[in-house]
C-alpha cells in the first residue's frame, strides 16, 4: 500500500505537467537551475572537504540545521503544503494510519522541493570524501536529515490549520515570524562588514547547532570526523529521538485529520447586509460590498493587511536607526505599500471560487465587477498609503517632500490596482478554496503563479518608472520643485492607467466571462 501511494502521487505529478505546457517548461527550467546550484554545492563541498576540512564540516552541519529549519518555517507561514495528497482525501478508504503515514511521508520527496532537499543533503556528505567510514555516516545522516525535515514540513502545517481555526492566529503569527525575515538584509551586511568576528565565532555555532534536533543527524559525521566518539553518540541520540517524536506527532495529527472533517464556521449570527447595505444598491456597490468583506473576514486576504503596519514602521522608523540604513531608503516605504497593496486584487477572481458564477448568471458588466472591487481596495489602501507616505517625513522632519511621497506613494496604488485589474481578468490560478486550509497549495499551482506574479510586479516597476523618477530626483537633490511635480504625475499617471486598467479588464470579462468561470472551476 505505501508503493501505491508512491505510484499515485508520482501519476499526480506527472499529469500536472500535461495538464499545463507553460507550467512543465518552467519546470525543466527550474529544474535545470535546481541542477546547476546542487552541482556548484557539490563541487564547493568536494573542494572544501579536500582542502579546509574543518571549515567543510562546519558549513554542511549549519547548511543542514537551516535546510530542516525551513521545512517547518516555510510551508507553515509562505507556501503550504501540496494539497493533491490531503490525508483527509483517504478517510473513506480501510488504510491504517501508519501505513498512510509512511506512504505520504515517502511521497513528500515526489516533487521538485523535496528532491532538491535529499539531494542538496547528500551532497553536504562530499565534505568528508577524505574519510570513507565518515562519509557513510554522513550519508546516513543526511536520510535521518531528509526524514525529520518532511515530518516538520507536515506536521507543521496541520498543527498551524488546527490553530487557524481561531481568527487571527495564522496573521499574527506571520507578522512575528516576518521581523527576523526584514531584518536579514540589516544582519547580512553586519556579518559582511565582521568577517573576522564571524569567522571566530563560526565554529562555536556549528558546535552548538549539532545538539539541536535540526543539525543532530548532520552532527553525526561531523562529530566523528573529529575523533569524539561521545558527541556523535549524543548526536545519534538527539537525532533518532527527534525522529522518533515527530512520527509520533504526525501520526497523532494524521489520525485526527482522518477521523475530524475540517470545520466551517457558517455566519450565523450576522444581521443585515453587512458591508455590503452601505454600498449605493447598484452592481458597482454590490460587487464593493462583497470584497470590502473578504477585507476583513478572509485570511487570504487579512494577511496582507496585517503585514502593512510592519513594513511600515520596520521601514519607516526601526530600520534607519538600528542598521544605519541611508535615510532615502525609508522614503520607499510609501510607493512599496501602495505596490502591494494594488497588487493584492491581483487574484481576486481566483479567490471568488464558484461564488464568481454570481457575476456571470446575474450578468453584472465587468466594468461594474472592475469598478466594485478596486472600491473596496480604496477603502483599506488609502489610509493605508496615506500613513506609509506619511510617517517617514514627520520622522525625518523633511515635511518638503510630503507632495512626491504621496504622489509616488498613490501613483503605484493607482497604477498597481489598474494593472491587477487588468490581470485578475485575464489569469486565474489555483488558491486555496474557501473554507480550506490556507495553508494548503494546491498541486500544479505553484509555476503558474510565480511566472503571472513576477510578470505583474514586472509590470507595475515599468509603468511606475516615471513618477518614481521624479521622486528620485527630489530625494538625491533636495529639491522642493521636483517634489512638487513628482505629486501631480503621480496621480495623474496613476488614475489613467486605473482608467485604463479597469476598461480593460471589464471588457475582457464582458468577452470571456464563461471562460472565466470554466477557469476558477477547473482550479478548484
Amino acid at each position: 500500500m505505501v508503493a501505491q501511494l508512491i505510484s499515485l502521487r508520482w501519476a499526480l505529478f506527472v499529469n500536472g505537467f500535461r495538464r499545463n505546457t507553460w507550467q512543465f517548461v518552467g519546470a525543466i527550467v527550474g529544474a535545470l537551475y535546481m541542477l546547476l546550484v546542487l552541482a556548484l554545492v557539490g563541487v564547493g563541498f568536494t573542494a572544501l572537504g579536500l582542502e579546509e576540512p574543518e571549515l567543510a564540516s562546519g558549513l554542511a552541519v549549519i547548511g543542514s540545521a537551516l535546510v530542516v529549519l525551513g521545512w517547518l518555517v516555510i510551508p507553515v507561514f509562505f507556501t503550504g503544503t501540496d494539497g493533491s495528497m490531503d490525508p483527509q482525501r483517504f478517510a473513506l478508504f480501510p488504510l491504517p494510519s501508519r501505513t498512510l503515514a509512511v506512504g505520504l511521508l515517502l511521497a513528500g520527496f515526489i516533487g521538485v522541493p523535496g528532491l532538491a532537499t535529499l539531494l542538496f543533503l547528500l551532497l553536504s556528505s562530499l565534505a568528508y570524501l577524505g574519510m570513507p567510514l565518515v562519509l557513510a555516516l554522513s550519508v546516513l545522516g543526511a536520510v535521518g536529515s531528509a526524514l525529520v525535515a518532511q515530518l516538520l514540513a507536515r506536521w507543521g502545517t496541520a498543527l498551524a490549520t488546527t490553530m487557524a481555526e481561531r481568527r487571527g492566529v495564522r496573521e499574527a503569527a506571520s507578522v512575528v515570524l516576518f521581523l527576523p525575515l526584514i531584518l536579514l538584509g540589516p544582519a547580512i551586511n553586519a556579518f559582511a562588514e565582521n568577517l573576522e568576528t564571524v569567522g571566530r565565532v563560526f565554529h562555536d555555532v556549528a558546535a552548538w547547532v549539532r545538539f539541536t534536533p535540526f543539525g543532530a543527524f548532520a552532527g553525526l559525521a561531523a562529530s566523528a570526523a573529529e575523533g569524539r566518539t561521545g558527541a556523535a553518540l549524543l548526536c545519534l541520540a538527539i537525532g533518532l529521538a527527534s525522529l522518533g517524536l515527530l512520527v509520533w506527532a504526525y501520526s497523532a495529527t494524521l489520525r485526527r485529520a482522518i477521523v475530524t472533517p475540517p470545520r466551517i464556521k457558517a455566519g450565523a449570527g450576522i444581521k443585515g447586509l453587512g458591508w455590503i447595505g452601505r454600498f449605493p444598491a447598484t452592481p458597482t456597490g454590490a460587487v464593493a460590498g462583497r470584497a470590502l468583506s473578504y477585507w476583513f473576514k478572509d485570511p487570504r486576504y487579512a494577511a496582507s493587511v496585517a503585514m502593512v503596519p510592519v513594513l511600515i514602521l520596520l521601514f519607516a522608523v526601526v530600520l534607519p536607526r538600528v542598521a544605519d540604513t541611508p535615510s532615502g531608503l525609508s522614503y520607499l516605504v510609501g510607493p512599496l505599500i501602495g505596490a502591494v497593496m494594488g497588487f493584492s486584487i491581483s487574484a481576486d477572481i481566483s479567490y471568488d471560487s464558484t461564488a464568481f458564477a454570481l457575476h456571470v448568471l446575474t450578468g453584472v458588466r465587468g466594468r461594474a465587477d472592475r469598478w466594485g472591487r478596486v472600491l473596496a481596495l480604496m477603502c483599506i489602501g488609502v489610509p493605508f498609503t496615506l500613513i506609509a507616505a506619511v510617517v517617514p517625513v514627520a520622522v525625518g522632519g523633511e515635511w518638503w517632500l510630503l507632495p512626491a511621497t504621496l504622489g509616488a506613494g498613490f501613483g503605484a496604488l493607482l497604477t498597481s490596482a489598474g494593472l491587477a485589474s487588468v490581470a485578475s481578468a485575464r489569469w486565474t490560478y489555483a488558491v486555496p478554496l474557501p473554507g480550506e486550509s490556507p495553508f494548503k497549495t494546491p498541486q500544479g499551482s505553484g509555476m503558474r503563479m510565480a511566472l503571472t506574479q513576477s510578470a505583474l510586479m514586472i509590470g507595475i516597476a515599468v509603468l511606475c518608472a516615471p513618477t518614481l523618477l521624479g521622486y528620485v530626483v527630489a530625494v538625491l537633490t533636495s529639491s522642493a520643485l521636483w517634489s512638487w511635480l513628482t505629486l501631480p504625475v503621480g496621480f495623474v499617471l496613476g488614475g489613467v492607467l486605473l482608467w485604463l486598467g479597469v476598461r480593460i479588464g471589464g471588457r475582457w470579462m464582458d468577452s470571456r466571462g464563461p471562460e472565466l468561470m470554466q477557469s476558477v472551476t477547473l482550479n478548484r
